[in-house]
Formats: structure tokens, sequence, C-alpha cells
């Protein structure tokens, strides 16, 4: 694995293509591949841009595989997040980037035109989750449930509010995961009585309130991360 980390984009690359599941823009719901990339924009693009011409065009002038899983965002990605756990064989690098200008709650209507087709803005946090373990299938869907627990809660700790309501905000209305399986441990269950469930909510907390709270990453040692996965 290998990760090139500038204030424009994050890439992820894999020696062999790795079966994703993601709700991204581009190459969304099940797919194999072996790139992943998180691209900051502006809304003036979007506004201009489909996500998959935005995705496709930085994939090709990179000489990337274009058969990516690729995520657009607006947030600074000076302030993204790489978080590592370890523990009792099971691996966690949850990669998390966001901002809350688009925050909202969920269970409340709120004022929109969108109807369903890609439309990316300001305030989005994308999460990529890359574990060690092998992930059954209803796995990959568990391991959503407890990413968007987590950063609920952190949203929650950090009293981010709806900008439409003021009420506590569950995230915001662009938000978008990815979650990476290995070839580990098999593991079926994500939830908070799992020790896979419990290191993967510690590290998608952590991550989303370090960026919701703007802190810059002095140093990572992505050598030693991507050492820790033989994929």
């Amino acid at each position: 694995m290998k990760i090139e980390y500038t204030k424009k984009s994050i890439v992820i690359t894999f020696s062999s293509p790795r079966r994703v599941l993601s709700s991204a823009p581009y190459s969304g719901g099940f797919y194999k591949t072996d790139t992943i990339v998180n691209l900051r924009t502006s809304s003036r693009k979007t506004d201009k841009y489909s996500p998959n011409i935005l995705i496709s065009d930085f994939l090709k002038k990179k000489n990337l595989n274009t058969h990516a899983v690729g995520f657009l965002t607006a947030a600074q990605l000076e302030f993204a997040q790489f978080i590592y756990l370890n523990e009792k064989d099971i691996k966690i690098f949850a990669i998390v980037t966001g901002g809350a200008s688009n925050a909202l709650n969920i269970a409340e209507k709120s004022p929109t035109v969108f109807t369903g087709e890609a439309f990316p803005t300001a305030g989005t946090v994308n999460i990529i989750i890359i574990t060690n373990a092998r992930l059954s299938s209803d796995c990959y869907v568990s391991t959503v449930i407890t990413t968007t627990e987590a950063k609920s809660a952190a949203l929650f700790d950090l009293q981010v509010k709806s900008v439409i309501t003021g009420n506590q905000a569950t995230g915001t209305g662009t938000d978008a995961v990815a979650i990476v399986s290995g070839d580990g441990m098999d593991i079926q269950y994500a939830g908070g009585h799992t020790q896979y469930g419990q290191l993967l909510g510690e590290a998608v907390y952590t991550g989303v309130k370090k960026a919701l709270s703007r802190q810059k990453v002095k140093y990572v040692n992505f050598n030693m991360i991507c050492g820790e996965f033989d994929f």
C-alpha cells in the first residue's frame, strides 16, 4: 500500500485490487480497485463539472488507474487526519477529511432541491477505512453503521449544530465513506460489542473530532503504516 498526500489530494494505491464498498460519487457501491482518491475541489468547479469529469481528469493527469474509487471535498486537506490502531491482530487505518459548513440533522426536514444525483458541496466529511481483516459482505454494511455512529458521536461532543435549524447535527448533507477489506482474520460483526467495532469507532471518532477541530498533523509515518498492510 502507498499513500500520496498533498494539500490538493490524497491518493491511496494498493499492490493488487481490493474489494471496496463506498458511497463515493465516483465508482460507488461494491467495486474492486487498486486506487482510492480524495480530491479537493471548489463549489465553482462542482457547479461547472460533474464529479465523474473532475475525478477522471485528475486520474488521467496523474497517470492513475481510472477504474478507481473517488471522493470530492471542499475541506482543507491540511487538516486531514490519519488514525492507525492495532490491537490483537486487528488493524484499522482511518483517513478523515471534513468540514461542517453543511451540517444537518438527518431527522429534520430542510429545504432542498437535491434529487439524488451527485451533488458535492462544501462541508463534507469523507471517511476511508482500511483494515487488514477479511470482512464478510454483511460486515461491510455494519462497518458503515459503526463508522456513522462514531462520526455522529464526534459531532455531538463538538456540539456541531445544523445550519438549518440550529439543533444538534448528525452529519453533513454530503458525507461519504469507503470501506477496504484485507485478507486477515475473518470478521462478520462490526458492532460495539466486538473488538473490531470498538477499534473502528475509536479511530473514526478521533479522526472526525480532530478534523473538525482543524488540527494539523505535523508528521505521519506513512511508510510504517503502509508497511502494516501487505496489499
